[in-house]
């Protein structure tokens, strides 16, 4: 049986984003968790996607903020070994 995932650090992420000055990314995060989807796996590739936007343009996170997105990377990674690595 595979790990459980947790949605916690997302929505920790998300809230940490918009109280800092990155509403947008916020919101995106937000609204890909409350969205519907198929799969879990198919969830987890969306929230993958964004959590990269906010790595890419939300400059500069704090250390909790980067520690979130690693957070997020890893649950990600459940699902998507490899997910986010930089070759």
């Amino acid at each position: 049986m595979s790990e459980p995932i947790s949605s916690q650090p997302f929505r920790m992420l998300a809230a940490s984003l918009r109280a800092s000055g990155f509403p947008a990314h916020g919101a995106r995060l937000e609204a890909v968790l409350d969205g519907v989807w198929t799969t879990s796996t198919e969830l987890l590739g969306e929230l993958g996607q964004v959590v990269l936007a906010v790595r890419r343009d939300c400059r500069p996170l704090t250390a909790p903020q980067q520690d979130w997105v690693q957070q997020c990377l890893r649950e990600v990674r459940k699902a998507w070994p490899g997910f986010g690595w930089w070759r």
